[in-house]
């Protein structure tokens, strides 16, 4: 368990230092999600990291939408994603968080499961994120190899496709170094 709040911690602060390296200018530009540019895309990163700490908190976790999460920005990204980021972490690190049933549109699950999908969605969104700024970034093998068993486990062909979180499979050989091999099985182009 202790792996999964490091390993979340890494992730977040791997976030936010993509999120502090846009530029106001920067924040218009084109991600790889098509229903969001770099605004949206950290609107949506901080609506997710929130909506885990309500549910590490005991509330029913629902889906973030672009509605929910227009304006949680604000006008300093960073600042928001990192109050949100803190909130989680601190969520997190209580005895027995990880152990507790975390309640989830689709089932219930324990917590140190449920913090995997924080993890998966905040690093592939990172990367959605640096490949919109022009900047590398590059996934902790261990942890993209996680991300990867775990969509898997959850991306089932009915959750991809339009309107879906996930688009199609992206061909790549199986020889791809593991990040490649994520992206593309999460419907981008790596």
């Amino acid at each position: 368990m202790a792996d999964q709040v490091q390993n979340t911690q890494r992730v977040l602060d791997g976030a936010l230092g993509m999120i502090e390296s846009a530029t106001p200018a920067a924040l218009s530009k084109a991600t790889p999600c098509t229903e969001w540019d770099a605004r949206g895309l950290i609107e949506h990163m901080i609506g997710v990291v929130q909506n885990f700490n309500a549910a590490f908190g005991g509330a029913p976790l629902t889906p973030p939408t672009g509605q929910s999460t227009a304006g949680l920005a604000g006008d300093d990204p960073a600042a928001s994603y990192q109050r949100a980021a803190d909130a989680l972490m601190q969520a997190i690190r209580k005895p027995g968080a990880l152990d507790q049933t975390i309640k989830l549109p689709f089932g219930e699950m324990p917590g140190g499961q449920a913090i995997n999908i924080v993890i998966g969605d905040q690093s592939i969104h990172t990367w959605d994120l640096a490949k919109a700024l022009g900047k590398p970034f590059t996934m902790d093998e261990e942890i993209a190899s996680g991300v990867l068993g775990l969509l898997h486990q959850f991306v089932t062909p009915d959750r991809r496709g339009p309107g879906q979180a996930f688009a199609a499979e992206v061909p790549c050989p199986e020889s791809a170094p593991i990040q490649e091999r994520l992206i593309a099985f999460s419907g981008r182009q790596p």
